[in-house]
């Protein structure tokens, strides 16, 4: 399974980052603060579920709009089956979660499809 992962490096002062990271991750302040200054991963996610990926779309959005610096992070980019995490572009985060939106809605058009048949 694939996933996703964000680190936030401090550039700025952090307690406006504090409420979009509460919300997403439910991490108490100094449990967050630990975690950015040891550039640990702050939110991680599965790269295959829908929904999630576009709530760390969201989260990502948010704190890039509060001028915060996010690394972004997928575990197996090439499908390899590698699962180390390697850093991506924001625009290649923006195409897996719109390359994922595109596949869920073919195959449930497929099963739609395929449900009318019977």
């Amino acid at each position: 399974m694939s996933k996703m992962a964000i680190k936030i490096i401090l550039n700025g002062t952090f307690s406006k980052r504090v409420v979009p990271l509460r919300k997403y991750t439910d991490l108490g302040i100094k449990e967050m603060k630990n975690k950015i200054e040891s550039r640990e991963f702050l939110a991680e996610t599965d790269a295959n579920d829908v929904g999630e990926m576009g709530k760390l779309k969201d989260l990502v959005n948010n704190l890039l709009k509060l001028k915060a610096k996010v690394e972004i992070f997928d575990s197996d980019r090439y499908a390899e089956g590698i699962f180390n995490y390697q850093q991506i572009s924001y625009d290649e985060f923006m195409n897996s979660v719109d390359r994922l939106k595109e596949i869920t809605k073919e195959l449930q058009d497929c099963d739609d499809a395929l449900s009318d048949e019977v």
